[in-house]
């Protein structure tokens, strides 16, 4: 009798482990990325496999990422190559004298990158993390949005546009924090950056810098201090909704997407694609110009992030090479899906 309780208590156990074993397999395959018939896992090509919630239109909140299994695409790999011969070639005949790029697919994270970790002087670039201080307050504290700010003298430290925004600021008028941020954004105003930073502990931007691991300015940091990889960080983060709020993480798209800049990316993509982007421009005093554009190309059902930097001798030459690679991108990323 104390033999069969035995037998039957190991029995009992084995059927158990059986059905566990079954159901993990069941379920580890159900986040498996399906094998790719033209896979490429050389290079900086790699991905993996996400799981996002839709319903709205600028984010695409993330909901899971499996990171099991990289993957990538031999059409990926040929236009990594091709835009990368573009760049040679313009350094080759002096068009510019370096050019950065980082792409990648939003859909499920393949990415590249050419002269990634080159450092530039983000500039403008860097109203981007004012505005998500502000947002990011403004998930505690939704009035901060609203509070007014008056404009009665320049900021300290106004540096002259080469891209001057199309809307300027009255001086003695008072504007709404949300407008200002809205016009830094948009407009890339200088003047609604000043009035901005100058009512925000600076320590609240730098927070959000340094919470996404970006390298974060001080006041012995080189005008050099940025690549394109760890910028489109703060693009990700936005569309994922990993870091604001969703709410907050739209806005924050909705604004990018009303840039008025058109020399640049979105001069080469066509007009009904919607394109969140941020540009920077900076003249340094070498005699060096540098000209960057960044942001998300929404492409119907295959949006994808494109952040391109670049130095050189002239805006003209440093515009051309921008909208060059972005057509470039875009041709040959959307002609995989015709």
């Amino acid at each position: 009798m104390k033999k069969y309780l035995i037998n039957r208590t190991f029995l009992a156990g084995f059927v158990l482990l059986l059905v566990g074993a079954a159901i993990g397999y069941y379920f580890s395959n159900l986040s498996r990325p399906i094998p790719s018939s033209s896979t490429n896992n050389s290079g900086s090509i790699n991905g993996s496999l996400e799981f996002h919630s839709g319903g709205y239109k600028f984010i695409n909140p993330l909901y899971e990422c499996n990171t099991g299994e990289n993957y990538g695409t031999e059409k990926l790999s040929n236009m990594q190559d091709s835009i990368n011969k573009y760049i040679n070639s313009i350094i080759a005949n002096k068009s510019v004298t370096r050019a950065s790029v980082y792409f990648r697919d939003l859909n499920n994270g393949p990415w590249f990158g050419i002269n990634e970790h080159d450092d530039f002087a983000p500039s403008s670039l860097l109203k981007t993390p004012v505005m998500m201080a502000y947002f990011k307050e403004a998930e505690d504290d939704p009035t901060i949005l609203t509070q007014k700010i008056k404009y009665t003298k320049d900021p300290a430290g106004l540096i002259a546009q080469n891209f001057p925004p199309k809307e300027h600021l009255e001086k003695g008028k008072s504007y709404t924090v949300e407008y200002l941020i809205e016009r830094m954004i948009a407009g890339s105003d200088n003047v609604a950056l000043g009035l901005l930073e100058a009512n925000i502990d600076p320590d609240k931007i730098d927070k959000v810098t340094i919470d996404l691991g970006i390298t974060t300015a001080t006041n012995s940091t080189p005008d050099d201090f940025m690549d394109v990889q760890e910028y489109s960080t703060l693009f990700r983060v936005l569309y994922y909704a990993t870091y604001l709020n969703k709410d907050y993480s739209e806005k924050a798209l909705g604004i990018l997407s009303k840039s008025e800049y058109d020399q640049g990316l979105v001069a080469s993509v066509p007009g009904n694609i919607i394109i969140a982007h941020k540009f920077g421009e900076r003249h340094l005093p070498n005699g060096e110009s540098q000209l960057h554009d960044c942001g998300i190309v929404y492409y119907p059902n295959r949006p994808y992030l494109l952040c391109i930097m670049t130095r050189g001798t002239n805006f003209n030459d440093l515009s051309t090479t921008i909208r060059q690679i972005s057509n470039k991108v875009y041709n040959e990323f959307t002609n995989q899906f015709h």
